[in-house]
């Protein structure tokens, strides 16, 4: 199964995400998406990008808080996304067990599936 991370409540399927912490509280996180599979992602990820919208990000092993994206780098086939959020905090998976579970199988968002 593939990494994921939320974004106002839809899941976007990712291939990986790396997490970069600095000695200041924020953090840089940058995620590539298959854009083969999910082609409609580039239009959702261009737009938060040009209209420099916050987010929270939330992943399987934290949550960002006021992410905003720096930079993305693509081609035909893949998307870079490096992002950069105010504030990470680790998440403790099996606390959110449940809510993850229950996000994954009743996500009904057409973008993410084949």
């Amino acid at each position: 199964m593939s990494d994921w991370v939320k974004i106002e409540n839809e899941i976007y399927f990712i291939k990986d995400c790396v997490v970069q912490l600095s000695v200041m509280a924020h953090a840089t996180i940058n995620i590539e998406i298959d854009l083969k599979k999910y082609p409609t992602y580039s239009d959702f990820f261009f737009n938060m990008y040009e209209n420099k919208t916050k987010f929270d990000l939330i992943g399987k092993e934290f949550d960002g808080k006021g992410t905003q994206i720096k930079s993305i780098d693509c081609n035909s086939s893949r998307m870079n996304i490096s992002l950069r959020c105010d504030l990470l905090n680790p998440s403790n998976i099996s606390e959110r067990r449940d809510e993850i579970i229950d996000d994954l199988l009743n996500n009904d968002n057409k973008n993410n599936i084949n």
